[in-house]
């Protein structure tokens, strides 16, 4: 008969796609910008809390500038818009926004995803990452958090 073999959480962690209930998502497109972001496989799409919205067109392309934040620190983003969403909220209403493509990692893991803008400032996490994200290549651990690390580096 074979032996078992226990294996931790955390050497298991690193070893697999596992994410706790909230991670730091990092931006590295723009400066490695980070966020607390709460994983939520009940919502399909991500939002993001983002703050004055100034939307124009740049060589017939319709683009989006606005402002995010964590801790008092603020980062500018400019991108293309990729569309328009209705989305139902946390507290029922529908609501269309706008939606873009951006670059995300958890960890080590690095990928593009589509993200609705959207004003989450009575939420404790500026950023909701949805299943659509995910993209079945995760398990989320509902009783952890930030198993992909913590931010080391400190925002700029």
């Amino acid at each position: 008969m074979a032996k078992k073999q226990k294996i931790s959480l955390k050497s298991y962690v690193k070893k697999s796609n596992i994410l706790g209930w909230r991670e730091w998502v990092v931006f590295p497109e723009y400066d490695d910008f980070s966020l607390k972001a709460k994983i939520d496989t009940g919502a399909r799409s991500s939002a993001l809390h983002a703050t004055h919205l100034y939307l124009y067109e740049k060589n017939k392309e319709k683009r989006i500038k606005f402002r995010v934040y964590q801790s008092k620190i603020f980062h500018y983003i400019d991108a293309p818009i990729v569309g328009f969403k209705t989305v139902k909220n946390s507290f029922g209403a529908t609501e269309e926004r706008p939606v873009i493509q951006m670059k995300i990692k958890l960890g080590k893991d690095i990928w593009n995803t589509e993200i609705t803008l959207a004003r989450r400032s009575g939420m404790s996490h500026p950023m909701l990452i949805g299943r659509n994200s995910l993209k079945k290549k995760h398990i989320v651990h509902p009783h952890k958090s930030f198993l992909k690390g913590k931010i080391k580096k400190s925002n700029k």
